[in-house]
C-alpha cells in the first residue's frame, strides 16, 4: 500500500509539473497575444492619423481645385476683354491701312479746320495710351494665369503624389493587419489547444488525486486494524501472563497442599513405627517375663495380641480416556494430564501430550478457521483453530504447519506433523483447547 501511494504520488507531481509548464506556456502566449494586439492598436492609430491626414490633403485638394475654377473664369473674362480689344484694334489698324502713309503735317494742311485736328490728335493719342495700357495689362494677366496654372498644375502633382503614398501606406497598413489577425487566430487556437490541454492534464490530476486519498484512507485503515489487532494480542498477551501468574499461584498452593500432605503421612509413618517399637518393646519384655517364671504344666497357652502393621494405601490405576465427541488429533497414548504438574515444575499442564513418532500426520479435530500458523514461544511451531465461537483447538510442539491464518480447514485436515523433544522430553503432540480463552479439559471434548 506504501509502495502504491509512493508511486501515486510521484506520477502526481509529474502531473503537476507538467501542468506548471503548460501553464507558464499558456502566460507566455497570453504575453504575446497582449503584444500583438498592442502593434495592432498602433497601427489602428497610424491608420486614423493617415486617414486623417489624407483627409486634410483631399480637402487642401478642394479647395486648390475651388481657386483653379475661380482663375479660370476670371481668365475667361479677361480673354473676353482682351478679345474686345483686340476687335477695336483691328478696326483701328484697318482704319489706319485705308489712311495709308499720310504724315501728321499732310493731314494738317490738308484739314479746313485745324482747330479740331488738334482735338483728335489728343484724342487719338489718350485712346492709344488707354489701349497700350489695357495691351499691357492683358498680358499681365494672361502671364498671371499661365503662372497660376503651372502652380495648380504641380499643386495638384503633388497632391496626387501623397495620394498615392497614403493609397499604398493603406494597403500596407491593412496587409499587415490582415497578417497580424492571422497571427492572433494561430495563438488564440494554440492557446485554446494548451487550456484544454491544461483542463485534461488537471481531470487527471483530481483523478489521481481522489485515489491517493482512497489509498491512504485504505492505509490509515489497515493501520488502525492492525493497532486493534497489535492491542488485542497485548491484552491476550497480558490475560495469559495473568492467568499464568493466577496457574503458578494455584500451582504453588497445590505443592504446599502436597507438602503438607507428604508431611502428614510421614508423622503418620513415625507414628506406626513407634507404635511397632512399642509393640516390639512389649513383647520381647513378655518373652524375658516367661523366662523368669516357673515352669507350669502345659494347659492352655495364652498369646498376647499381635497389632499388625497398616499397609500403605494404594494409589489409584484410573486410565487416561476422553470421553468427548471430536476425535483425536493423532493416534497414541495420553501421557500427560490436564492440570498436572510439569516435570521440570513451574505452572501445570494446559493441555494433554500424546506420544507420537516425530513427523506423525497432526489432523484437526473439527472444522474451523485458521486464527494463527508458526512459531510461538515455548511452543515450537503451533497451529490454533476456531472451531467454534468461542472454541479454539491448539495444536502445539509440531515440526512443520502445512496452513496458513484465515483459511477455512474441515475435520480430519492435516494441520501439521508432530516435532521432537522440546518440553515434553519425549517425542509427540501438545494439544490444548481453550473455551472463551480460559483453558479447559481436553478429554471432555475427544475420545481417544
Amino acid at each position: 500500500m506504501q509502495e502504491k501511494i509512493q508511486h501515486s504520488r510521484q506520477k502526481l507531481e509529474h502531473i503537476h509539473e507538467n501542468l506548471g509548464q503548460m501553464q507558464a506556456h499558456l502566460l507566455a502566449g497570453q504575453k504575446t497575444q497582449a503584444q500583438l494586439r498592442g502593434e495592432i492598436i498602433t497601427i489602428n492609430q497610424r491608420i486614423v492619423s493617415t486617414q486623417r491626414k489624407l483627409a486634410g490633403i483631399q480637402q487642401r485638394q478642394h479647395q486648390a481645385q475651388t481657386q483653379i475654377a475661380e482663375l479660370r473664369a476670371k481668365i475667361n473674362a479677361l480673354q473676353a476683354e482682351l478679345a474686345q480689344q483686340k476687335g477695336i484694334l483691328a478696326q483701328q489698324l484697318r482704319a489706319a491701312y485705308t489712311l495709308g502713309g499720310v504724315t501728321p503735317l499732310a493731314v494738317w494742311l490738308q484739314t479746313e479746320r485745324p482747330g479740331e485736328l488738334g482735338r483728335m490728335n489728343v484724342f487719338y493719342e489718350s485712346l492709344a495710351g488707354t489701349r497700350s495700357t489695357l495691351i499691357i495689362k492683358t498680358q499681365g494677366t494672361a502671364q498671371q494665369i499661365l503662372k497660376t496654372k503651372h502652380e495648380v498644375q504641380t499643386h495638384e502633382m503633388h497632391l496626387a503624389q501623397l495620394a498615392r503614398q497614403v493609397g499604398a501606406q493603406e494597403q500596407t497598413l491593412q496587409q499587415q493587419r490582415r497578417h497580424q489577425a492571422a497571427l492572433e487566430n494561430q495563438l488564440a487556437s494554440r492557446i485554446a489547444a494548451d487550456k484544454s490541454k491544461i483542463s485534461e492534464l488537471q481531470a487527471n490530476a483530481n483523478i489521481l488525486d481522489g485515489l491517493v486519498g482512497r489509498l491512504l484512507v485504505q492505509f490509515r485503515h489497515q493501520e488502525e486494524v492492525a493497532r486493534a489487532k497489535a492491542a488485542a494480542a497485548a491484552a491476550e498477551a497480558q490475560r495469559k501472563v495473568e492467568a499464568e501468574a493466577a496457574a503458578r499461584r494455584a500451582a504453588a498452593i497445590a505443592a504446599r497442599r502436597q507438602a503438607d500432605e507428604q508431611h502428614r503421612l510421614a508423622q503418620e509413618k513415625q507414628a506406626e513405627r513407634r507404635v511397632r517399637r512399642a509393640q516390639e518393646t512389649a513383647r520381647a519384655q513378655q518373652v524375658q517375663r516367661a523366662a523368669n517364671a516357673p515352669k507350669q504344666l502345659p494347659s492352655t497357652v495364652v498369646h498376647p495380641p499381635v497389632i499388625a502393621a497398616a499397609p500403605p494405601p494404594a494409589l489409584p490405576a484410573t486410565p487416561i480416556v476422553g470421553h468427548g465427541n471430536y476425535p483425536a488429533p493423532v493416534s497414541g497414548p495420553v501421557s500427560a494430564r490436564f492440570g498436572a504438574p510439569r516435570v521440570t515444575g513451574g505452572l501445570n499442564w494446559q493441555g494433554i501430550t500424546f506420544q507420537a513418532a516425530v513427523g506423525t500426520p497432526v489432523r484437526a479435530i473439527a472444522p474451523g478457521m485458521v486464527l494463527y500458523a508458526g512459531p510461538l514461544r515455548g511452543y515450537g511451531q503451533i497451529v490454533i483453530v476456531q472451531i467454534a465461537h468461542s472454541l479454539l483447538a491448539i495444536y502445539g510442539h509440531l515440526g512443520v504447519t502445512n496452513v496458513h491464518v484465515g483459511q477455512q480447514i474441515s475435520a480430519g485436515r492435516p494441520v501439521g506433523s508432530v516435532g521432537s523433544g522440546g518440553e515434553l522430553g519425549n517425542d509427540g503432540l501438545y494439544f490444548e483447547m481453550r473455551n472463551a480463552g480460559h483453558p479447559v479439559n481436553p478429554l471432555d471434548y475427544i475420545h481417544n
